[in-house]
Formats: structure tokens, C-alpha cells, sequence
């Protein structure tokens, strides 16, 4: 069973004292719209075929009658292969009719089978389809496939074929927002809403739009009068929020969001410690709710009766700190920045709370030395108004401020680049606005400049290992290979016992093929620092190619005790235990990947691989399917979809996945094999 890691194994070298982590761009990289707005039209559609579809019978009921029915109504029970069976198994005439191959391309849009579903939206419009339903389809088959500009075309259709179908203008207002024409977009999701008050989906797209305009008065209009906003929804005003620098108003929301939620979970935790005192395993998180709930003395309390091995210094922090104890809510920071493992919020905790300028620059350097990053709301909301009330603040600190804010919203990042240059008029060898303006840079793409900037701190402070590490990713970003290891090589030797260094260099080998220089310094990383996650995670599968997983276990289990959350860790375990052929403890460690990231297609895959060569092979093709909600590109998802298919006996369906595999991959020999054992005469005729 072959297991692609590269995706989660090799990714990008670390600064260690820029934070790094996940950053998408608001505007195209918006999983859950894209998800709403291209599921939910589908549904939609099937809806409206209904009425057109049966009218034309209603005073004649037949067996054909009732087979277009049975059809759409497997349709709505999300029983799409079922739909399949018995639209297809109408008699020509009717089989022929543009309803049913409208129903039919919706059956294939939802099972992912995208160029099945064009030709059936195809030749509905060919029959002469009155509604706008095949438009409606093709729009967001393209859409889903990435082809805004043709989905733009067929959403124009359905709106010229229908002027009162809110499905139509809301995917064509999603079409103009995926091509950046906010007018337009406005202008369809404004006649949507109109039609159609109710629909969640259009009232994301809207506020997308305004959002990406920051139109701040518009977004907060429409927020303001959606009742119930979906998870979607919630997530984007989060968001939204923290754009508009008011990241107290942001963790507010988070928390009301979620607040239901919370405070269920306390109460079962409670009770059961009320059966069970002696669990402390349940104190960290449920000290952690109680504090998002604002119970702040009982979390303290359930703080002193804490006799686990869990660290909870951090969370007790902000407990005191909200309980007005600034003085112990310093010890309790301080602790946790020593355990390294919140170093980065809670170094930034302190500085927030000092009232010392010396101090708070402190602090902040403190913070960019930690080896992990770290996003919490709670710690931003310290930092509220701070850049308000405090104007004289230097243009360090507030580079260093507008630098974590970019952990949440890219966009921050520019602030703190512009606060940096002021910083760089006043101290042209300030090494806090160099090292600000790099990273700033960095993350927001513009690695040229990033390099500059790193070029200054190098120069100017020749024994600073952290300015030659960052040239060295710098330029391992760049692919300048030649010059990788002289930079990393050089940081090593300044500093020889700092992990993120000797992680960033033996990287450099792993990546070049080089695995016993690499071994030998991830090694040294590991005792350097408890927190060398990254360099856990890869020597444990530089042990297991090599056929060594005694040493590859306690390397994994090591990684997951460090980082709990990491869906790296679970991800990689579960590729130990399916060399290992042990298929339950494998599912559980790539279930426990998409528990912790939903989108998570990589790992959905892997999991329906699994089910797959157990022969489970209806779980296996539901797994494929989840995988491609969230990535139409999966090559192996559709290769797998074809066999799985094939097993089950649905040769037309296993065609379909293997021709959506030849669209990702043309020349890819495992399709060419596919489509010639499931479809010899036609593929002998090409």
C-alpha cells in the first residue's frame, strides 16, 4: 500500500524567532464558502427540478411518473449512485427528457464526477431545458473546478433563462467574487438576498464581498441583521473583526459563538470529576473552557486542586490576570514561557501588561525566540487599543504588535513592515525593525525583499546565527542550493546548541537525499530542545524507510506528547502503522488528523485507502468523496474512486473517476491502464 507523506513531512525550514504558521488568502482560499456556496446550489437545484418535472404528469400518473420521481427522491436522501440506477434505466423517451439529464448531472456534480455532470447539464440545454437549472449546474462545476470565467459565462445564462431564480444570481455573484468583481458580485448577491431574505449562503458571499473591500459599515449592516449566522458566517466576522483592530471584539464573539458549546463541556467535565476526582486529565481543558466562559476564580480554583503532569501555568495566567492578581499572573507567564512550549503569548502576556517601555521591548524579543507559533484570541484581545492609547508607543513595539496580529490576518504584516521602515529612520541598524521587516516580507511573498533586509542584519551584526539562518531559508526558498549550506552551516557554528538552527540544517540534507548528515542533526536538535517537533517527526520516518521502527515509535509518540495538535504527528503515525499492517490503530491516528484540520483531504484519502483493501468499500468511496469536497485535484482520490467503483460493479462511474483523474494527470500510466481494463474499445480508438 503506497502512502504519499511528502505533503505533511517536508515542509518549509523554520525561523525560530519568527513564528511561523498557517496564513490563507481571504480572498480565493476560503474553504467553508467555497464548500457552502458550491454544495448547497446542487441541492437547491434538485429542488426546483421538481415541480417542472412532474407537472407535465400529475393528471396522468405512471410507471414513468414514478421512476422520475423515485429518482429525484433518491436524489434528495443524498443516494446518488441509487439516483444514478434509476434515472438511467428509463425508457428512451423519457430518459431522453432535459429533467433527466439535469438529474443526472446533478447525481454526478455531487458524486465529484465533474465532466459526467457537463455532459448531462449539456445535454439538458440540447433538449431545450426551459429553467435555468443546467446553467445553474455547469456554473458551479466550473466553479468547483477553478474556471470562474466559464462558471461566469453559464451563471449569466441562468439568469438571462430565469430572472427570478435566486440560485442563479447567487452563482453568479459568486462567479464575478471568484474573478474579483466586487461590483458585479454585489449586484447578483444583493438580487439573491432580495428574492431569497432566508438564504445563509448568500449573506456569506455579501459579506465576503464587503470583506474583501473592507467595507466595514456595509459588513457590519448585514451582520447585524442575521439572526442565526451559520459556523461560516461566524467565522468570517471573527475575522472581520480582527481587520478592524478590535481583537477584543473578535475573542468576544469567538466565545459567544461558541458558548453553548463551552459550557456543555464544563458541565460534563465537572460532573464526571464529581465521580471520578482523582481525573486530573480533565483539568487542563476544562480550566482552559471555564476561562472562555469568564469563570476565572473557579478556574483558579480547580488550578490549586491540579496534581497532573500537564502544564497549566499559561491558562492560570490568564486567570489571574482577568481576577486582577497582575502579580501572580506574571509568575504564572513567566513559568510558561520557561516550559518554552507558550513561550511566544506568553512573553507577549507580560508585555502587555507592563507599563515599563524597557521592559515591553523585552518581552516582545523574548517572544520572537520561541521555537513554536501560537494563535490565541485571548492574547490577542490583550493588545486591544493599544496602538490607541498609547500613539507614543516606538515604531518597534508597534512593529512588533502589527508582527503577531499577522498571525491572524496577513494584512497586518504590511503595518508592521511600514512601522519597521519608521523604526529603520530613526536606528538603521536596528535589528528588531531588520529581522520585522524580513519576516513581514516573507510571509506576505516578497522574498527578494525579505533577503535584503536579512542581508543588512548580516552585515551589520556578523555574529547574529539567527540573520545567517534566515538567509539560508531565504535562499533554499529561492533555490539557490549552492548557497544553502555555507549560510545554515555558518548559524550552526555561531550557535551550535540552538534547535531551530540545527533543525533548519539537517533539513537542508533531508531535502538533498543526504539522511545520515541529516540523522545526525535532527539528533542534536532533539537534545537541544524538547520542543524540536519537526525534526521527532522526520527522523522517525528516516528510521522507518530505512526499515528501523523501534527507533521510529518513541520518536512519534515523543512528537505527539510535544505537540498534541499537530496533525503532522498523527499524520506520520499513522503511515508507521500501515507499514505495520496494523489497520485499526492507522485509522484511528488519520481520524484523529481530520478531527483536529476537517479539510484535511491528504488524510481522508489515506483513510479510504485503508478501507479500501478492507474491503469496505462503500465507507471507502464516502471517504474518497469527503476528500474531494475539499480538493477537486486529488489525483489518488480519484484513482482509488475508479477501483472502488470497479469493485462495486459501477463500470460507468469507474470510467468517470478515471477520466477525472486523467484531467489532473493526462499521461499518468495507472489511469491509462484503468481506462483501458474498464474501456478497451474506446481507449483502442484513441
Amino acid at each position: 500500500m503506497l502512502v504519499t507523506q511528502a505533503g505533511i513531512r517536508r515542509g518549509n525550514g523554520r525561523f525560530s524567532t519568527a513564528p511561523t504558521g498557517k496564513h490563507t488568502n481571504p480572498i480565493y482560499n476560503v474553504p467553508r464558502m467555497k464548500r457552502s456556496l458550491i454544495v448547497v446550489v446542487p441541492l437547491v437545484l434538485i429542488s426546483v427540478l421538481a415541480a417542472a418535472s412532474l407537472m407535465p404528469y400529475l393528471n396522468r400518473p405512471s410507471d414513468l411518473d414514478f421512476r422520475l420521481a423515485r429518482g429525484r427522491a433518491l436524489l434528495d436522501a443524498q443516494d446518488y449512485l441509487g439516483a444514478l440506477g434509476i434515472l438511467r434505466d428509463l425508457p428512451v423517451g423519457q430518459a431522453n427528457r432535459a429533467e433527466t439529464h439535469s438529474y443526472l448531472g446533478a447525481a454526478y456534480f455531487r458524486l465529484h464526477l465533474y465532466q459526467a455532470a457537463i455532459k448531462e447539464f449539456e445535454a439538458a440545454i440540447g433538449q431545450g431545458a426551459r429553467r435555468s437549472d443546467p446553467w445553474i449546474g455547469l456554473a458551479s462545476t466550473y466553479l468547483q473546478l477553478g474556471d470562474p470565467a466559464k462558471a461566469l459565462e453559464q451563471a449569466k445564462k441562468a439568469t438571462d433563462t430565469e430572472t427570478r431564480s435566486a440560485e442563479a444570481w447567487l452563482m453568479l455573484g459568486r462567479a464575478h467574487w471568484m474573478q474579483r468583481e466586487f461590483a458585479e458580485a454585489e449586484k447578483a448577491g444583493l438580487e439573491a438576498l432580495e428574492l431569497d431574505p432566508k438564504n445563509p449562503v448568500t449573506t456569506e458571499l455579501l459579506l465576503h464581498v464587503y470583506f474583501d473591500q473592507n467595507q466595514a459599515d456595509k459588513f457590519q449592516a448585514l451582520l447585524d441583521r442575521t439572526a442565526q449566522p451559520s459556523k461560516p458566517i461566524q467565522d468570517l466576522a471573527v475575522r472581520f473583526y480582527v481587520r478592524q483592530g478590535q481583537f477584543a471584539r473578535a475573542y468576544e464573539l469567538k466565545n459567544r459563538f461558541e458558548r453553548a458549546a463551552l459550557e456543555r463541556s464544563i458541565l460534563q467535565t465537572e460532573l464526571q470529576l464529581q465521580r471520578e476526582p482523582g481525573r486530573f486529565d480533565l483539568y487542563p481543558l476544562l480550566i482552559k473552557n471555564m476561562i472562555r466562559v469568564g469563570r476565572y476564580t473557579d478556574a483558579i480554583d480547580y488550578g490549586s486542586r491540579y496534581r497532573g503532569t500537564v502544564p497549566i501555568d499559561f491558562e492560570l495566567g490568564k486567570a489571574y490576570s482577568m481576577a486582577g492578581q497582575k502579580e501572580r499572573a506574571i509568575q504564572s507567564y513567566r513559568r510558561a514561557s520557561g516550559q518554552l512550549v507558550h513561550k511566544l503569548s506568553a512573553e507577549i502576556a507580560m508585555a502587555a501588561m507592563t507599563t515599563t517601555a524597557g521592559e515591553e521591548v523585552q518581552n516582545w524579543r523574548q517572544a520572537y525566540t520561541a521555537e513554536r507559533p501560537e494563535q490565541d484570541y485571548f492574547i490577542l484581545a490583550r493588545l486591544d487599543g493599544r496602538l490607541e492609547s498609547n500613539p507614543a508607543a516606538s515604531p518597534v513595539v508597534r512593529a512588533f504588535i502589527y508582527r503577531y496580529a499577522g498571525l491572524f490576518d496577513n494584512e497586518y504584516y504590511n503595518k508592521a513592515a511600514e512601522e519597521a521602515l519608521k523604526a529603520l529612520d530613526a536606528d538603521p541598524k536596528s535589528i528588531d525593525a531588520l529581522f520585522t521587516i524580513a519576516t513581514a516580507y516573507q510571509r506576505l511573498g516578497r522574498i527578494d525583499d525579505a533577503e535584503r533586509y536579512t542581508g543588512q542584519a548580516a552585515e551589520f551584526y556578523p555574529d547574529n546565527a539567527e540573520a545567517w539562518s534566515r538567509l539560508g531559508n531565504v535562499a533554499m526558498a529561492k533555490n539557490e542550493a549552492a548557497k544553502v549550506a555555507d549560510l545554515m552551516e555558518r548559524a550552526v557554528r555561531l550557535q551550535p546548541n540552538h534547535a531551530g538552527y540545527l533543525y533548519n540544517f539537517g533539513w537542508m540534507y533531508d531535502q538533498t537525499g543526504d539522511t545520515a548528515q541529516a540523522t545526525s542533526y535532527y539528533q542534536r536538535a532533539i537534545r537541544s530542545s524538547p520542543l524540536s517537533f519537526e525534526a521527532m517527526n522526520n527522523l522517525a520516518l528516516i528510521y522507518s524507510a530505512a526499515g528501523q521502527p523501534e527507533l521510529a515509535l518513541p520518536l512519534l509518540r515523543q512528537a505527539i506528547l510535544t505537540d498534541p495538535e499537530s496533525e503532522a504527528a498523527y499524520f506520520n503515525m499513522a503511515n508507521y502503522y500501515v507499514r505495520q499492517r496494523e489497520w485499526k490503530i492507522a485509522l484511528d491516528n488519520f481520524q484523529r488528523v481530520l478531527d483536529l484540520n476537517p479539510a484535511s483531504a491528504l488524510a481522508a484519502v489515506e483513510k479510504g485507502r485503508i478501507l479500501l483493501d478492507l474491503g469496505r468499500t462503500e465507507e471507502a468511496i464516502e471517504t474518497f468523496n469527503y476528500a474531494l469536497e475539499f480538493d477537486a485535484g486529488a489525483f489518488d482520490a480519484y484513482i482509488l474512486l475508479s477501483s472502488a467503483y470497479e469493485k462495486m460493479d459501477h463500470s460507468r462511474e469507474a470510467i468517470a473517476a478515471a477520466e477525472e483523474a486523467r484531467r489532473i494527470r493526462a499521461d499518468a500510466p495507472e489511469v491509462k491502464a484503468a481506462l483501458q481494463r474498464l474501456n478497451p474499445q474506446k481507449e483502442s480508438n484513441q
